[in-house]
């Protein structure tokens, strides 16, 4: 088992940024609520099971392990958490994957539904928007 989450949805945002920044495939999912839904530009993953959760996420977190290695790291920059009362909240995060140079890889905002479930935070959807450079709006 990992170690616990924070109880603070604030906290554990920044726990779920740590294991993104350590590669840690477990963790990232144990941040997921099964079943979740996430939203991207390109359309929506229904994680209706463990291994749908993993295939997804493990498999975005793969896909930076070489960016990782050199030194590339995930970055929060801002942070918005509006609580539904105590077991809910909202999160938006703005993310950047930054070298080391300063070259920003991705740099895009994201919406979670955060709920607390067995004493615990967890995301229950997610809504991945466009970059800020390639969004219309």
């Amino acid at each position: 088992m990992s170690k616990p989450w924070p109880d603070d949805p604030r906290e554990f945002l920044l726990a779920y940024l740590a294991a993104w920044n350590a590669g840690d495939i477990d963790r990232v999912c144990d941040a997921y609520l099964v079943p979740a839904l996430i939203y991207h530009p390109d359309g929506l993953e229904a994680n209706l099971d463990d291994a749908a959760r993993r295939a997804y996420l493990g498999g975005y977190v793969e896909s930076t392990r070489e960016e990782l290695s050199a030194g590339t790291r995930w970055e929060c920059p801002s942070l918005e958490i509006t609580r539904l009362g105590r077991n809910a909240a909202l999160a938006t995060a703005r993310w950047v994957f930054r070298r080391t140079d300063g070259t920003a890889l991705e740099d895009y905002p994201d919406t979670y539904v955060l709920v607390r479930l067995g004493g615990r935070w967890v995301f229950m959807a997610d809504v991945i928007y466009e970059s800020a450079e390639t969004s219309s709006d």
